[in-house]
This record gives structure tokens, C-alpha cells and sequence, in this order.
């Protein structure tokens, strides 16, 4: 698991959205752990997307950490948190498709 010092991100969505369906569309996997949480699959990290108080099926924000941190990639310079902020702007894209 990341450390303390690992990256985070919060992002506010402009209408409730179904985070699992924004996943499934952009060809993220991920493994639901409860209402309100998920861990998603994201080149080579593993991140823990929560959505309280929302379910993660009608979320207007979310919380995004490293669970594990992103494999060194053989082509790939990008640094964890190049990676955490590429991840979450797979939602923001989300609202205008």
C-alpha cells in the first residue's frame, strides 16, 4: 500500500454520475468493495475511489488515493502522481460524453 505521502485527489462532478459506468466506458477495471468505495485498476496502479455520502452509482464527488503504488513501466516516465491525475480526469471527461 502507498504511504502517507502518497498522492490523492478530490474531484467534484457538475452532475451525480455513475462512477462504475464511467469506469466500464473507458475500459478501467476495478472490483467493488462497497456502496460507497471501489478500487480501480489503472495502468499499473491501484487506486481507492470513495464517494461519500453518495453511493458510487450517483456520486457528485469523489476521493481518489493510492492503494498500491504504480509499477515502474519499461516505456513510461510518469510519476505516481502524473498517473493519479491522468486517472482522474477520465472523470471530468465523463460529464461532456
Amino acid at each position: 500500500m502507498c504511504d502517507s505521502a502518497a498522492p490523492s485527489a478530490s474531484v467534484s462532478l457538475s452532475e451525480p454520475t455513475d462512477i462504475p459506468a464511467v469506469l466500464n466506458r473507458v475500459g478501467v477495471d476495478y472490483v467493488d468493495v462497497h456502496n460507497q468505495r471501489l478500487l480501480a485498476i489503472y495502468q499499473t496502479g491501484i487506486f481507492n475511489v470513495t464517494t461519500e455520502p453518495e453511493p458510487v452509482s450517483n456520486a457528485h464527488t469523489l476521493k481518489i488515493e493510492c492503494w498500491e503504488a504504480p509499477l515502474p513501466s519499461r516505456g513510461g516516465e510518469q510519476s505516481p502522481q502524473e498517473l493519479l491525475d491522468e486517472f482522474a480526469a477520465l472523470f471530468d471527461h465523463s460529464e461532456n460524453s
